[in-house]
């Protein structure tokens, strides 16, 4: 991150579970105990862990947001727009009235997996290979959050007021 940027390779390694965390967590599923060594096999050579190509992390009580920078195969203009259309149509989907409010939606196609989690505190969009494995694509969103919770301070700004245009 010093280097100007949040990258998915970045994402540190799974921690261990926080005794008396009151933070939600999707799929509260037990790790196997060999779980890091799956975790490094599933994420050779495919952008970063677990297949994690990008995320938009939005703070809903601070009114921000953060972006990974786009990772390999998402490396041009169009197909950057295409991610962006694929999360714009999850986020309607996710906020449609008809339906109720949605907490989590998984979609697998030819270009990408996406995974949104919505919460009272944050949403939270990731895109993954197309061949990704959705409990490790959990897993890897909850490191996601985890990760933006632990260095909020530096890459929000907090006690401000709402930007007013």
């Amino acid at each position: 991150m010093l280097d100007g940027g949040m990258r998915v390779d970045d994402l540190p390694g799974y921690p261990l579970p926080r005794s008396g965390s009151d933070s939600p967590h999707l799929g509260q599923a037990k790790l196997p105990t060999n779980y890091s060594e799956q975790f490094r096999e599933a994420s050779a050579g495919m952008g970063g862990p677990a297949g994690l190509w990008h995320f938009v992390y939005r703070s809903i009580y601070l009114d921000q947001y953060v972006a990974s920078e786009f990772s390999s195969p998402i490396n041009s203009p169009q197909q950057q727009k295409r991610l962006y259309r694929g999360y714009q149509k999850l986020y309607a989907t996710m906020h449609d009235n008809g339906s109720g409010p949605h907490k989590t939606q998984f979609r697998r196609d030819e270009n990408f997996v996406l995974l949104c989690w919505v919460t009272p505190d944050f949403e939270l969009y990731a895109a993954f290979d197309p061949l990704a494995d959705k409990a490790l694509a959990i897993k890897t969103c909850n490191r996601v959050c985890e990760w933006v919770k632990d260095v909020e301070n530096e890459i929000f700004l907090l006690g401000a007021s709402p930007f007013s245009w």
